[in-house]
């Protein structure tokens, strides 16, 4: 007959073990992945060299929206988008808004919901930054994700991109482009500096100061 501490310890690590892989187990169920918004197709008529004409106002857009959870499906309130134009490096001029209305997306799945822009007023939708046409798409929704026959919570989602528009009006670039948090500027062309150079940068500079070259 085994001795009653090695059964005791037997029972404790049973128990550690069984608790253990029950919380690992919950822990996965409640777990979720964020879709991922992404602009996968805008047309601008306005833009399109080859029509001459600038006159019109408005344009075209898919927005695509994949849910990478296996076991998860969204509900999605309704999707409102911003549009707008580049004026110079940081200065951006409303063209218009939409809207995609709320709907369920199933266990790896993925949407693709089109969309019409009305620009507002008589803008120019031909305006340059060194050159080039610049869109600002800006996007907030919240979403509730269902496990099994539960719904979460909601959580707000929200995110856009800069894109830049070709010749054909349409953006440059075949793939979709993700609608993450960055912020709302477009790329200088000035020099950047990462990790040890601005570290570097910033010693030299120190070094001036102090009269040490």
């Amino acid at each position: 007959m085994p001795p009653k501490h090695d059964s005791c310890c037997s029972c404790c690590s049973g128990f550690i073990i069984t608790t253990g892989l029950t919380a690992l187990f919950i822990w996965l169920s409640i777990r979720v992945d964020e879709p991922k918004c992404y602009l996968d197709y805008i047309y601008v008529p306005a833009l399109n060299k080859t029509l001459n004409s600038t006159s019109n106002s408005t344009f075209l857009f898919t927005l695509k929206l994949v849910n990478p959870n296996k076991d998860k499906g969204i509900q999605y309130d309704a999707v409102q988008l911003r549009f707008g134009l580049f004026k110079d490096l940081n200065t951006t001029r409303s063209l218009g808004n939409a809207t995609v209305g709320r709907f369920y997306q199933g266990h790896e799945k993925t949407a693709k919901k089109p969309g019409l822009v009305v620009v507002n007023g008589v803008g120019n939708l031909t305006e340059r930054v060194n050159g080039k046409v610049y869109f600002r798409v800006d996007f907030v929704t919240a979403v509730k994700y269902k496990i099994l026959l539960w719904y979460t919570k909601r959580d707000q989602l929200w995110g856009g991109a800069n894109l830049e528009i070709g010749d054909l009006g349409e953006k440059v670039g075949k793939k979709g482009v993700r609608l993450g948090n960055s912020p709302v500027m477009i790329e200088s062309g000035a020099l950047k500096l990462y990790g040890g150079y601005r570290a570097l940068l910033i010693f030299l500079v120190g070094c001036t100061a102090l009269g040490f070259t």
